[in-house]
C-alpha cells in the first residue's frame, strides 16, 4: 500500500514535468522557426541584391541545402558560392538567348548544387561515355553546298537505317567515302589555289617572285576523270581503285572511271594500296583510253584539330555532350585537373575456355583490387579459342558452354568485391564470338550468354565492334579485326621495301609463341621484321580514314553503317586488336595501339589518355606494355 501510494504520488509530479517539458519544446520550436524565418528572409534578400528572382520551390530547396551546415560561417560561404555560380550561368544564358528575365528555378538550383558538390571521382565517372556503332550519328558532306551535316538514326529521306540496305545505300557509302577525302585534300596547300594581287604577286608571299616563277609557289590541280578525254600531258587525279572486270582495275571518281596501267607505277607512300582505296594518281592517258600511272600514293592526312575546325563543333559532336565552345573549354579544364586519374586496361583475345587465361585473369584482378580509382577494363574478343562452328555454339550444348564460360568469369570477378561493385568493364566481340558474325560493324554479344555476368557485375557493358569512347574531350576508337593479314593479302602493288629488311609478301607476322617477341632495351615490342608492316598498316588506316579499307568480299560491311568504321576526323587514339604482336605508333597526333593476344603471352596494355599536362595546356598520353 505504501508503494502504491508512493507510485500514485509520483503521477502528478511526472505529468507536471512533462507539461513543463512540452512548453519548453514549444518555445524552442517557436525560436527555431523564428531563426528559420530570419534565414529565409536573408537568403531571399541575397538573391534580390544580385538582381535575381527566385521561385518559392527553389527557395525551399536552398533552405534545405543551407540547413545541412551547422557552422554559420560555412553556411554563408556555401550560400554565396551558389549565388555566384547561379548569377554567372544566368548571365551567360541571357547573352546567348537575349532573355531579359533572371528567375531562379528549382531545376537550375539543383544543377548548380550538384556541380559544386562533385568531387574528382564524380567528374572522372561522368567523363566516360560509350557509343556503339549502331547508335552513332552519321557525318555526311554535301559536295554541292560544301556543307557538313550530322544525322542521328534517321536517314536523309526520313526513314531509319537498316541492316538490309538497297543498292542506293551501297553507292552512297562509296560516294561519302570519296567526298570526305576530297574535301580534305582540297584544303591542303598543295592543291589550294593561291591568291594573286593586281601586280602579279602572291598575296601570301613576301618575296618578289612573280606568278609562275619558282616551284615553291606552284600548286597542283586535280583533274576530274571525265575531263581526261582529248587532253594530253601528265595530270593529277583523285579516285578510288575499283575492279570493274576481273583482273583489270579502274580509277573511279564522281564523274566517271578509266582503266589503269600499273606496270610502271612508282609507289610514293609506304602503305598498302588495295581495291576500294582512295589514291592520288599522277599519270597520262594514252590513245587507247588507258591511264598510264606514273606515281601513286595515299591521300594527304589532316590533323584532328584541322578537321574539327572545318567541320565545326555542331557537326563533330557525335556524343551529343558538348553544346557550345564554353562547354568544350570547361571540359578541357576538367581534363587537365582530373584526367590524369584515368586509366584503361586493355586485353584482347581473352579465351575464357583456357584455364591458364582464367588463372592469369585472377592475378590481374588481384593486382588492381586495391587501386583507387579503379581502371576501366576493356575486354576484346575472341572470347573462345576455337571458331563458333567448331564449338557448336549453335547447338544447345554449345550455347550452354558459352553461358558457363561467362558465368565462370562473373564468379572470378566477384571474388574481388571492390572490382565487382565499382569496376567498369567494356566487352567487345571478336570475329569468332557468338552472334551475328562475318559483317562489320558487329552487334554486341547476345544477352543470353552474358546474363549472369550482367547481374553480378553491375557496371559491365557489352557493346558493338567497333565502338567509340569519350574520355573528357578525348575520343578513343576500339576495334577487333585481323586487319594486318587482310591488308597484306589484298595488296595490289608491293610497297617499297627496305634493303636491309626484306620481307616475304606472303609472310603474315602472327603472334603465336614467345619467340615472336624480341627483347630490346628491357622492353617488349614488335620484332624488327614486323615493324615496317605495322607502320604501313597504321598509315593506311589513318590516311584512308577508315578501319577496313578493303574490298567487300574480304571485309563485308553493312552499307548503311559504314560511317561507324570511319576515322574522320582523326580520333585521339585507335585501339585495333589484332593477332600480331603488341605495337604502339603515333601518326599525325593519333595513338595507334594493339594490345596483342592475351592468351599467347598474357600481355596487355595500360593506356592513360592524359599522363602529362604541359604549361600550354596540351596533354600527352602514355602507353605501357605489361605482362603477367
Amino acid at each position: 500500500k505504501a508503494e502504491t501510494n508512493t507510485h500514485q504520488g509520483q503521477i502528478p509530479t511526472t505529468t507536471t514535468n512533462e507539461t513543463m517539458t512540452g512548453s519548453t519544446m514549444m518555445a524552442s520550436s517557436r525560436r527555431h522557426e523564428d531563426n528559420s524565418n530570419v534565414n529565409r528572409r536573408k537568403v531571399a534578400r541575397a538573391f534580390k541584391m544580385r538582381g535575381l528572382s527566385i521561385q518559392t520551390s527553389a527557395l525551399n530547396g536552398m533552405m534545405n541545402v543551407l540547413r545541412r551546415e551547422e557552422n554559420p560561417m560555412e553556411r554563408d560561404e556555401k550560400m554565396y558560392a551558389i549565388l555566384d555560380e547561379i548569377k554567372e550561368r544566368m548571365m551567360m544564358n541571357r547573352v546567348s538567348t537575349g532573355s531579359g528575365q533572371l528567375v531562379v528555378t528549382e531545376q537550375l538550383l539543383a544543377d548548380v548544387v550538384a556541380e559544386l558538390t562533385r568531387n574528382g571521382m564524380d567528374v572522372a565517372e561522368e567523363a566516360v561515355q560509350l557509343l556503339g556503332a549502331f547508335e552513332m550519328p552519321r557525318l555526311a558532306f554535301d559536295s554541292m553546298r560544301k556543307q557538313f551535316s550530322l544525322a542521328a538514326e534517321a536517314m536523309e529521306d526520313g526513314g531509319k537505317r537498316s541492316l538490309f540496305g538497297s543498292a542506293t545505300n551501297k553507292v552512297d557509302m562509296y560516294a561519302q567515302r570519296f567526298a570526305l577525302i576530297q574535301q580534305r585534300i582540297m584544303r591542303q596547300d598543295l592543291f589550294r589555289p593561291k591568291l594573286v594581287t593586281a601586280d602579279g604577286r602572291y598575296s601570301n608571299n613576301t618575296s618578289d617572285t612573280a606568278v609562275n616563277a619558282g616551284s615553291n609557289n606552284k600548286t597542283h590541280v586535280i583533274t576530274p576523270i571525265e575531263s581526261l578525254l582529248g587532253r594530253t600531258g601528265i595530270k593529277v587525279l583523285l579516285g578510288m581503285i575499283v575492279q570493274v572486270e576481273e583482273g583489270r582495275y579502274y580509277l573511279e571518281d564522281h564523274t566517271g572511271q578509266v582503266p589503269m596501267d600499273l606496270t610502271q607505277t612508282e609507289i610514293l607512300t609506304d602503305c598498302f594500296l588495295n581495291e576500294n582505296c582512295i589514291v592520288l594518281v599522277e599519270g597520262e592517258i594514252n590513245d587507247a583510253g588507258v591511264l598510264t600511272v606514273h606515281r601513286m600514293g595515299n591521300p594527304i592526312i589532316e590533323s584532328r584539330l584541322g578537321s574539327l575546325d572545318a567541320i565545326g563543333l555542331q557537326n563533330s559532336d557525335i556524343f551529343s555532350s558538348i553544346s557550345s565552345l564554353s562547354e568544350l573549354e570547361k571540359l578541357r579544364e576538367q581534363e587537365i585537373e582530373h584526367g590524369q586519374d584515368g586509366m584503361f586496361v586493355i586485353l584482347s583475345d581473352v579465351h575464357l575456355d583456357n584455364p591458364a587465361v582464367m588463372r592469369n585473369l585472377d592475378t590481374l584482378f588481384e593486382g588492381f583490387e586495391g587501386m583507387q580509382p579503379l581502371p576501366l577494363f576493356v575486354f576484346m574478343g575472341n572470347f573462345v579459342s576455337r571458331s563458333l562452328s567448331a564449338l557448336g555454339a549453335a547447338t544447345s550444348s554449345g550455347a550452354k558452354m558459352m553461358v558457363g564460360l561467362f558465368d565462370e568469369l562473373a564468379n572470378l570477378i566477384s571474388k574481388y568485391p571492390a572490382i565487382a561493385k565499382e569496376g567498369r568493364f567494356v566487352f567487345i566481340p571478336g570475329p569468332n564470338d557468338a552472334g551475328l558474325t562475318g559483317i562489320m560493324p558487329r552487334p554486341p554479344l547476345p544477352n543470353y550468354f552474358t546474363a549472369s555476368l550482367r547481374s553480378k557485375v553491375p557496371h559491365a557493358v557489352f557493346t558493338s565492334n567497333p565502338c567509340r569512347l569519350r574520355f573528357f574531350s578525348k575520343e578513343i576508337v576500339f576495334c577487333r579485326e585481323d586487319i594486318v593479314s587482310e591488308l597484306k593479302r589484298s595488296c595490289l602493288l608491293a610497297p617499297p621495301q627496305e634493303e636491309e629488311d626484306p620481307m616475304d609478301e606472303d609472310e603474315v607476322p602472327l603472334m603465336t609463341s614467345e619467340t615472336d617477341y624480341i627483347e630490346e632495351g628491357g622492353g617488349r615490342g614488335p620484332s624488327k621484321n614486323t615493324q615496317q608492316v605495322i607502320k604501313r598498316t597504321v598509315k593506311t588506316l589513318l590516311d584512308q580514314g577508315h578501319l577496313c579499307p578493303l574490298p567487300l568480299p574480304s571485309c563485308p560491311i553493312y552499307w548503311q553503317y559504314d560511317h561507324a568504321l570511319r576515322l574522320y576526323p582523326l580520333p585521339d587514339a585507335v585501339v585495333v586488336a589484332d593477332r600480331v604482336e603488341q605495337y604502339y605508333e603515333n601518326y599525325a597526333g593519333c595513338d595507334a595501339i594493339n594490345p596483342g593476344p592475351f592468351h599467347a603471352e598474357f600481355s596487355f596494355v595500360v593506356y592513360r589518355p592524359v599522363c602529362e599536362v604541359h604549361e600550354d595546356g596540351q596533354t600527352k598520353a602514355d602507353v605501357e606494355f605489361s605482362q603477367i
